[in-house]
């Protein structure tokens, strides 16, 4: 369904287990530290281990085709109408807050015991209290962060973008002299300014 995608093994591991799990899984993070891409690197494992494209729902409401989707209502015609069969479904809904009274839906999907479900979004909603009241607690939350400096070598790695052993010693020497230094040399009350 995907182009070829680096997969985040640490938080695929994490989410391994839970795959086929009726558990929802909710990926939570910064913007762009990758949670969209980890979602597809979860579709490109289903179907490398031969789960049907038609058995697949993938949906990201931050995308034209579906930015119209606003409630609930709108959201649950999208899913039926993707739906033909009734094989086990996994479902992925990419920037789930979009829209409105989401929960009940995602519940309601859930109770049937016939979706996978993943849900990715902004941190301030999904990470409130109000999400854990909504989803009865039958949820796994993934928090994701930008790549640390190993990821971000095999992503490069990955793509065939190889980065020279002279840039990579250069690079750790900066990060190091740079980087940590300044957090050395601050105060807490300047760390925490930069909060």
């Amino acid at each position: 369904m995907f182009k070829k995608i680096f997969k985040r093994e640490y938080y695929f591991n994490k989410i391994k287990g839970f795959i086929k799990d009726d558990m929802i899984k909710v990926i939570t993070g910064i913007r762009r530290c990758g949670k969209s891409s980890f979602l597809k690197s979860v579709v490109n494992y289903l179907e490398d281990n031969g789960i049907k494209t038609k058995d697949i729902i993938y949906i990201n409401l931050d995308k034209r085709g579906y930015r119209h989707i606003k409630n609930d209502i709108q959201l649950e015609k999208v899913i039926q109408s993707q739906i033909s069969d009734n094989d086990f479904k996994y479902l992925f809904i990419d920037e789930i807050q979009n829209a409105d009274n989401f929960e009940p839906l995602i519940n309601s999907y859930r109770e049937t015991g016939k979706f996978s479900i993943f849900i990715t979004g902004s941190n301030s909603y999904l990470l409130s209290g109000e999400l854990v009241t909504k989803l009865t607690g039958r949820y796994i939350e993934i928090e994701m962060f930008t790549l640390n400096f190993k990821e971000y070598l095999d992503m490069k790695n990955f793509y065939k973008n190889l980065l020279t052993a002279i840039y990579i010693k250069n690079l750790k020497i900066i990060l190091k002299a740079v980087v940590f230094q300044n957090l050395l040399n601050m105060t807490v009350k300047q760390i925490k300014n930069c909060m």
